[in-house]
């Protein structure tokens, strides 16, 4: 079964972030909703990639091993990027994962959504460490 997480952007009016999980026959993941003021259309699609990524390196802890730690997770928003076509690099390693985001992608407020429920249920998933970077599409 493929892992996959999704970013939908929603019109009308304001709302907080929230998380819905889903399984299907051919995937299971979860799906971040934002309200359309919180990311843009473009950030949508690379926290989707990104996230993608990263949930694929994570494995749920078996049910008879116990929860593991809960780690921190921190996002870093930047107006220039080490690479001018950089979006988001994430350093996931063993002891917390870490992301720099160009800031024109997604606010804050939205960010903190999506770090504290990502730490909120690392204690249950296993994983290893890595680092990828997400680029700009060319225009």
């Amino acid at each position: 079964m493929e892992l996959t997480i999704k970013v939908m952007r929603h019109e009308g009016a304001y709302f907080e972030p929230w998380i819905e999980d889903f399984v299907t026959d051919e995937a299971a993941g979860c799906i971040f909703h934002m309200h359309h003021s919180d990311i843009t259309y473009e950030g949508a699609a690379y926290f989707a990639e990104a996230l993608t990524q990263q949930a694929r390196r994570w494995r749920p802890r078996p049910p008879d091993m116990p929860r593991g730690p809960r780690i921190p997770i921190t996002m870093e928003l930047r107006r220039h990027m080490e690479g001018e076509r950089d979006a988001i690099i994430v350093d996931d390693r063993e002891d917390g994962i870490h992301y720099v985001v160009r800031a024109d992608l997604i606010k804050r407020h939205a960010g903190e959504v999506i770090t504290g429920s990502q730490s909120e249920r690392s204690p249950d998933w296993m994983r290893t460490p890595a680092r990828y970077v997400v680029h700009l599409k060319a225009s």
